[in-house]
């Protein structure tokens, strides 16, 4: 039955492996390229540092010829899940279903159930190891070109969050049961491929950024200035009064628009606003902030999600194939 489905998907199996082998070549001659370019350029230490140890011009240089390709390999990981959801667990059953030589193998001794799983494992497997290669290829370029490259935007930029960590594989899960399940419900390929795109990019759309709500903030205080995230996600900001107490929004909006409305009709400095802000009770600004370390629990939420979302569709699957007649 393996081979029999490995026979049936020979053209998506050598289209993955062609991906793998041509993206992987790609992406270690890039980083090989870029490594030359930053050492040649004596930009090694602003890699690492970045700050005062980047000379302005040569780094100007450097992201101007490398800023598009570090853009393009992040967006490759991002749109990897949805291509292998319509172009490969779209027709899975669908396209097999449409021109009805399921019919021959419901026939045959083999039950439904393992039918169904030989062509799961026959289609799924290859195109995961494709996308952990290459998302840990790209992972592995672009943390060598360190404060260089769109890694210094840190971990909670939504695209650098969308190509980290276990992600791309709940991602990739998801699409793929999802065009698999449309494909069975649907009989037909086109429509299955059309509506697998869809609600993918919907729900992607809808859930991108929610984990963070799961993921615990801390507060960081600033005595003397307003407060900064400091690295990290900002979630969230306010005042606290002398006894170390959340102010109310309200009142502290309507204390901060007084204080930044001078008498004479110009704006106050930093120090005026900020004694203006105590005098009111205002004695110090914070900042709720997802730290940088925490990245991974979101991940995992992310994750958990997306594999929870699939393993629903894979089980839906399998009630609708037996179903089939």
């Amino acid at each position: 039955m393996i081979w029999a489905s490995f026979r049936l998907q020979r053209v998506q199996l050598l289209t993955l492996l062609g991906v793998l082998v041509v993206g992987a070549g790609v992406l270690v001659l890039l980083r090989s390229n870029m490594v030359d370019a930053i050492t040649s350029a004596q930009l090694t230490q602003c890699a690492a540092r970045g700050g005062s140890a980047c000379a302005s011009d040569a780094q100007n240089v450097f992201l101007a010829d490398w800023s598009n390709l570090f853009q393009i390999a992040r967006i490759l990981i991002i749109v990897m899940p949805i291509l292998i959801g319509v172009f490969i667990g779209a027709p899975l059953f669908a396209q097999e279903l449409e021109n009805g030589t399921h019919v021959l193998a419901f026939t045959q001794s083999v039950s439904r159930t393992r039918w169904m799983l030989s062509k799961l494992v026959v289609a799924l497997v290859p195109a995961l190891v494709v996308v952990v290669v290459l998302q840990y290829l790209v992972w592995w370029w672009l943390t060598a070109a360190g404060t260089l490259g769109p890694r210094v935007n840190g971990a909670w930029n939504p695209v650098n969050f969308g190509i980290d960590h276990v992600s791309p594989i709940a991602y990739t899960l998801f699409a793929f049961a999802l065009g698999a399940f449309i494909g069975v419900v649907s009989r037909r390929t086109l429509v299955a491929m059309t509506a697998a795109f869809g609600v993918f990019v919907a729900v992607r759309f809808v859930l991108v950024g929610q984990v963070n709500r799961f993921v615990p903030s801390e507060r960081r205080v600033a005595v003397d200035a307003p407060a900064a995230r400091d690295g990290g996600l900002q979630v969230g900001s306010g005042w606290l009064d002398a006894a170390g107490l959340e102010v109310p929004r309200a009142r502290s909006l309507a204390v901060s628009d007084a204080c930044r409305t001078a008498p004479s009709g110009t704006p106050p400095g930093q120090e005026e606003f900020l004694a203006c802000m105590r005098e009111s009770g205002l004695m110090n600004s914070y900042a709720l902030v997802l730290p940088e370390s925490s990245a991974w629990l979101a991940h995992l939420y992310d994750a958990a999600i997306f594999g929870g979302f699939a393993v629903l569709l894979l089980a839906g699957t399998v009630w609708a194939l037996r179903r089939q007649s």
